[in-house]
């Protein structure tokens, strides 16, 4: 398979036909998974060390704190942006404009862009609505002092 940037280009929302269907994962779901995976071992078996470095990173960024009802909420919620874009402010824990923006390049090419992608169906965005969209998900994210 050729890859083509063209078609494969996360900040204009374009993923590649691998991905047009695909559940984009909260950093809790992947924790969740990750610890079944290493339960699952054989008692003498020891995980492999990238499984469980790969838990500590996304436990340290959870900002959901593994709460299956908040992710469903998150997923169900009409929050007028594109399911990556949701899951990128959760899983970075994006709570200012600018931030979001700068990690999340899609966001801002859609607000340059008077609030649409090329050929998106999504809503009008601009930063009102995106500021929107930041407190609603600060509001459901779990914060302690382990984080960060």
């Amino acid at each position: 398979r050729v890859y083509r940037r063209s078609m494969e280009d996360a900040s204009q929302l374009k993923f590649g036909d691998d991905f047009d269907n695909a559940l984009m994962l909260y950093n809790t779901e992947v924790s969740i998974v990750l610890k079944q995976m290493i339960d699952q071992r054989r008692e003498n078996e020891q995980p492999a060390e990238h499984l469980r470095a790969i838990l500590e990173h996304v436990t340290k960024f959870d900002y959901i704190r593994g709460d299956q009802g908040t992710v469903q909420d998150m997923r169900t919620h009409d929050f007028g942006i594109h399911p990556f874009e949701l899951v990128q402010i959760a899983n970075l824990g994006c709570e200012e404009l600018e931030e979001a923006k700068t990690l999340i390049p899609s966001l801002r090419a859609r607000i340059e862009r008077g609030g649409q992608a090329e050929g998106d169906t999504l809503p009008d965005l601009d930063d009102d609505k995106l500021q929107v969209v930041l407190d609603k998900c600060a509001s459901m994210r779990s914060f302690d002092d382990t984080v960060g």
